[in-house]
């Protein structure tokens, strides 16, 4: 029930951190939009840790998800910034190789970054027909399954972490109470 309830309490800021986690793609819509095709504008600045500094405060100074600004910001460039770790990590073959697609990481500069390791086969974005392939859903379903497992090991570590510090602490404050009541009088 405690799932549940946390569930819906934090559900809205679930489904911002989700949206602010895709919305580096923003560029292949306008793409799309503007010259009917998804790659004239895709992996640009909407692809750099500079978009995703300016869309992290610009966020949390309109909704701090969290109790305070810097927070919130952190938390909004981690969601926008998992978007380009994850293409930093795609490419057209698994593996180490010269294959990954590179984004402008340190835009303005004109530099490209892209990964040895490809983690992910990326989806084609050629045009919508490609894009609503089974073969970019079985992509996005890996790509899911990876970098959820990697989230979930990451969580439990955290809560391991967490746990440590609470039993340390409940053993401090247990000690000091314990020499506080046996003291000489």
């Amino acid at each position: 029930m405690r799932f549940v309830t946390a569930c819906r309490q934090y559900l809205p800021q679930l489904v911002l951190l989700v949206l602010l986690a895709n919305l580096a793609d923003v560029d292949f819509l306008i793409g799309l939009g503007t010259e009917a095709n998804a790659n004239a504008l895709h992996h640009g600045f909407t692809h750099s840790l500079a978009a995703a500094v300016f869309v992290a405060l610009a966020v949390s100074c309109v909704w701090r998800i969290t109790g305070s600004f810097w927070r919130s910001a952190i938390l909004c460039f981690s969601a926008y910034s998992s978007h380009l770790l994850i293409d930093l990590c795609t490419g057209t073959k698994l593996g180490w190789n010269a294959t990954a697609s590179a984004i402008p990481l340190l835009w303005p500069s004109a530099k490209e970054f892209s990964s040895p390791l490809v983690l992910v086969v990326g989806v084609s974005h050629k045009d919508l027909p490609a894009l609503f392939s089974m073969k970019n859903a079985w992509s996005s379903f890996y790509e899911l399954l990876t970098f959820g497992a990697i989230t979930v090991a990451l969580l439990a570590l955290r809560l391991r972490h967490a746990q440590r510090r609470t039993m340390s602490h409940n053993r401090e404050t247990a000690s000091r109470t314990v020499c506080t009541s046996n003291s000489i009088r």
